[in-house]
């Protein structure tokens, strides 16, 4: 981070060239991306509960896109929109000539900031109080335009349902791969120990 610039600062000059989806090689910023975030989630939380969407991208700098790594002279954080995977650049930090990475998925950084927000968020509207709504004396055209509104957005949140729920199973059969996987592979380890173990014992008795 630039000396004499806050954080905050930082993340309001940067953001912009990020979620442009340009591949543009920026310092990696995280702190105070939550507070941003809450403020707002806060702003909007009179009108209506946000989206995930909403909540994961609210005042973040790294988005579900970047790919975040750290410059092989300096060591600096750096983010870059996965558009921007095999260029050749400098290190916006130290200026080394560097490769940006293939991407590989969100990254860490990424997924931890969502799901913290996520769970504040479902933990809020546990807490709330039920709201109360109120259409007495409002004309008939406007609770027919409001109608039509509701409908469609509960056409949406189903659709984002499924969508959701296909996406569960898909990390469920991923998970239980990764897991067989790891079992595989604590079987090989265990059966390349004994043979080592079984080799040691001969070169001992020679």
């Amino acid at each position: 981070m630039s000396h004499g610039v806050t954080a905050a600062t930082e993340i309001a000059l940067l953001s912009p060239l990020i979620f442009r989806g340009l591949p543009i090689m920026l310092p990696f910023v995280i702190s105070e991306r939550l507070d941003m975030a809450e403020a707002n989630l806060n702003s909007n939380a009179p009108e209506s509960v946000p989206s995930p969407d909403q909540i994961e991208t609210a005042g973040v700098q790294v988005t579900e896109r970047d790919i975040v790594f750290d410059c092989p002279h300096c060591g600096g954080e750096l983010v870059v929109d996965m558009d921007g995977a095999g260029m050749e650049v400098n290190c916006t930090l130290c200026g080394g000539g560097l490769k940006v990475p293939e991407y590989g998925g969100p990254s860490l950084e990424f997924l931890q900031a969502a799901t913290a927000k996520l769970a504040k968020a479902v933990q809020g509207a546990r807490n709330a109080a039920p709201k109360k709504f109120h259409f007495e004396g409002r004309p008939r055209d406007e609770l027919k335009h409001r109608q039509n509104e509701l409908q469609r957005a509960i056409l949406e949140s189903q659709a984002q349902t499924t969508e959701v729920k296909g996406h569960i199973h898909h990390a469920t059969i991923q998970l239980h791969r990764y897991q067989l996987k790891l079992e595989v592979i604590q079987e090989r380890q265990a059966e390349l120990k004994a043979e080592l173990n079984a080799l040691l014992q001969v070169l001992n008795q020679i």
